[in-house]
């Protein structure tokens, strides 16, 4: 409470208060509602409905509240408004780390991870479930609630038990399934649009009603459900958490440079290091980062023991390291030692929408014709041998080495030391393993006061141990 209460009294709060001006009765005091909201997450307790009860039934929330009972709706009110105030609060905390010297964020670690929506896993459809009930919902709807609609004539069919037993549950269900049905139609006229290697069986394309921007994937525990994805960025040498962002996408490709220039932005282009998994290095994400003027750390994705192709000889193919490149010719040599020919250079596509250079070369039929290594090295049915090389390898090939160094190596026992305890202490402590509303500007919402009730109890620690030391 104590840390809290220190925190709060030295931020600007100016669009917290901004987000409660407007007609109306006067509100209580939003800093106030902030303190508790805070307490109560630092406990693990993310629902607003407990938030009412504990403000009038823990002493800890009634001294940090000064008597305010808000109602239950109140509370709602106050996490679904606090997207508009919370980056300021944010921005506010970080600002006063910095000013005091008490962090200095040119080193940071970046890492996401999923978190359950709040809709159940077990009622997630596709169009054709979708449609059908929807096309069941309006029938009932049409029976029971608009008698005068229906046919006369034809008997009334028994309602089925995962429909509303009321004329408002009913309506309710019908909005949600029908926006599931146009977010769905929208999914797919963008799934058409992607490169054929990226396209998705539209039959197994599915949505939540319950929360219709929640991507359908799987967690940690590998079970299917609804999620959304978390990204912090983490100060390595405070744990103090500088930047968040929350996407509703079951991978972590194309938050990097997002995250790079919000971080950038909320520091004032004070990051200079990122630390991360392989997840954020590929030739788009370095490209991003030496055009963003970032030090990435991050291991390459290693796929050698993936099986590839099977060969003549019933084993995988000869993987396509094993083949020699000449930066300076282009010039690739296969483990034969006969020299291949450059057949194209393309733009292949990514799953994002953008592109990177790809060099295609295929070998002569009279060279594998006769090479002693073609049984390893050829396909079941192939002639020759094509391989296919990214025109900008040499990135990924310096970054492995990089990697390799002794910097390398300390990244990657610091990405686990540092932003992996964000989230441990999220989930674990902080009720972080699930979210408490539906829809991505609720999800932002929350994530956002869970960040800041971290970076309050570090905050304060960071504080009082510049206190306490020795001079």
């Amino acid at each position: 409470m104590q840390a809290t209460r220190e925190t709060i009294a030295t931020l600007n709060l100016d669009d917290l208060h901004q987000a409660y001006r407007g007609t109306g009765s006067a509100p209580y005091r939003p800093e106030l509602m902030l303190g508790i909201a805070l307490v109560e997450l630092l406990r693990g307790d993310t629902s607003p409905a407990r938030w009412h009860q504990d403000a009038d039934t823990r002493e800890q929330c009634r001294l940090l509240g000064q008597g305010i009972s808000p109602s239950r709706t109140a509370w709602y009110d106050f996490r679904d408004r606090s997207g508009k105030f919370i980056e300021q609060v944010h921005q506010s905390m970080v600002d006063k780390a910095i000013k005091q010297r008490l962090i200095e964020p040119e080193e940071c670690a970046l890492d996401g991870t999923f978190t359950a929506a709040a809709a159940s896993r077990h009622k997630i459809y596709n169009l054709k479930q979708i449609n059908r009930r929807l096309n069941r919902l309006k029938r009932t709807i049409r029976q029971l609630d608009r008698p005068d609609q229906a046919a006369s004539k034809k008997p009334l069919e028994a309602v089925p038990k995962w429909i509303a037993p009321t004329p408002g549950g009913r309506a309710e269900q019908l909005d949600r399934f029908s926006q599931a049905k146009r977010r769905m139609l929208e999914n797919i006229d963008e799934n058409r649009k992607k490169h054929c290697r990226y396209r998705r069986d539209e039959a197994r394309m599915v949505s939540s009603p319950a929360d219709i921007d929640a991507v359908i994937g799987r967690d940690k525990h590998k079970v299917l459900r609804p999620l959304y994805n978390t990204q912090l960025m983490t100060d390595c040498s405070s744990d103090l958490i500088v930047a968040f962002g929350v996407w509703a996408q079951a991978g972590d490709h194309g938050t990097l440079a997002p995250m790079i220039e919000k971080t950038q932005r909320i520091t004032g282009d004070r990051l200079r290091t990122v630390h991360a998994d392989s997840g954020y290095c590929s030739i788009l994400d370095l490209k991003d980062c030496e055009a963003l003027n970032i030090d990435l750390y991050a291991p390459v994705q290693d796929n050698t023991n993936q099986p590839g192709r099977k060969s003549r000889s019933g084993a995988s193919q000869t993987p396509s390291c094993d083949f020699a490149f000449d930066e300076s010719t282009r010039e690739l040599t296969c483990p034969g030692g006969h020299a291949m020919k450059l057949v194209r250079e393309v733009q292949s596509p990514r799953a994002d929408g953008r592109r990177v250079g790809e060099l295609r070369y295929e070998q002569s039929v009279d060279h594998c014709g006769v090479c002693p290594l073609a049984d390893r090295c050829l396909g079941v049915n192939a002639k020759r041998r094509t391989v296919s090389r990214q025109s900008d390898q040499a990135m990924l090939e310096a970054q492995k080495r990089k990697m390799d160094s002794p910097a390398g190596k300390r990244s990657g026992r610091l990405r686990g030391q540092v932003v992996e305890r964000r989230f441990g202490d999220g989930k674990k402590h902080r009720g972080q393993d699930a979210q408490n509303g539906r829809g991505l500007a609720r999800v932002q919402a929350e994530v956002g006061l869970l960040v800041v009730a971290q970076n309050t109890l570090t905050l304060w620690l960071l504080v009082n141990r510049t206190k306490t030391k020795p001079i």
